[in-house]
């Protein structure tokens, strides 16, 4: 077993879950998973290393019985959406899944475990009022605002995902089709129509971009050191949120707003999943469950057969 690897914590003990958790870390790399599901994975295996921590529950792998990984899931399911408690079960299942493979344990403690349901919740969108003052709130001709309306008026128009968003390159973007290339999820790339107005703001940015001090980087939107960062936007988000008085804006309520969108227009199940890049139907109904009432009503106001009498 390695003692020390490239961006992973040293192994400290053999047989410690810290330790194993950095060589299943190389696994995913060699595996050449998507840097995202690296990112969930791993967060799964230190959330589950601090709530044993926390809890004085045994570190070492062949220690960790089913009873301790249950704990940490109804801790979950306690304080956090069961969506999370699901992906993170999933995600620490395939950590173990490994540590057999490789001989750390014999049997995974989570063989006989099913998933926690999840429950229907419904996703929050934004009102029109709040999405006209966020775009509102990036109006001028400076290279901050012209970026950053470029960014929403993207995120609105497209309902990309953050790490879609950031991975954008000058290449992807096809202006007079108003269309962008996005490498999605599991490296599945597809093809999304922005409309007219996002296209109008990516054009006034690529404008400025070009006199920009790192012009020449492959990323799309730049700040002060060069291509951002998913933490990057996602500030810029929560601070362009604040000005517009949506306090903890973050960018998949704009994806949420996206799809109440293209809902209530009636673009059908099968374009949307392939735009938003959805494999599971569930996920649409999540997004269509909360705005279900508003989109019946107007379909009522528009058709509603009394008022033929």
């Amino acid at each position: 077993m390695l003692t020390q690897t490239l961006s992973t914590p040293p192994i400290v003990t053999e047989g410690d879950l810290g330790g194993n958790a950095a060589s299943f870390a190389l696994h995913l790399r060699a595996a050449n998973k998507a840097p995202r599901t690296q990112a969930t994975y791993m967060e799964a295996i230190r959330g589950f290393a601090r709530y044993l921590e926390a809890q004085g529950m045994p570190r070492n792998v062949a220690s960790i019985r089913r009873e301790h990984v249950e704990a940490w899931i109804v801790h979950l399911l306690e304080t956090s959406k069961t969506a999370t408690a699901a992906n993170r079960f999933r995600s620490l299942q395939q950590f173990w899944k490994w540590a057999v493979e490789e001989g750390e344990i014999t049997v995974s403690p989570m063989s006989k475990m099913k998933p926690p349901t999840i429950l229907d919740e419904a996703a929050p969108v934004l009102t029109d009022a709040q999405l006209r003052a966020l775009i509102s709130a990036c109006e001028g001709p400076d290279f901050d605002e012209r970026r950053d309306m470029a960014i929403i008026r993207t995120f609105v128009g497209s309902g990309i995902r953050l790490a879609e968003l950031t991975g954008l390159t000058a290449n992807d973007v096809d202006l007079v089709a108003q269309e962008l290339d996005v490498m999605g999820k599991g490296r599945r790339p597809r093809r999304v129509e922005v409309g007219a107005k996002a296209a109008r703001a990516i054009d006034r940015y690529l404008r400025v971009r070009g006199r920009h001090a790192h012009h020449d980087s492959p990323s799309l939107w730049l700040g002060e050191r060069g291509g951002m960062t998913v933490s990057g936007i996602a500030q810029l988000i929560r601070r362009r949120g604040d000005q517009a008085g949506i306090i903890g804006l973050h960018p998949h309520l704009l994806r949420h707003s996206w799809a109440h969108g293209v809902l209530a227009a009636d673009m059908g199940d099968g374009n949307i999943m392939a735009l938003a890049g959805w494999k599971d139907p569930g996920m649409l109904r999540r997004y269509a469950r909360a705005t279900a009432a508003d989109r019946a009503i107007a379909a009522s106001r528009r058709l509603n057969p009394a008022d033929r009498l």
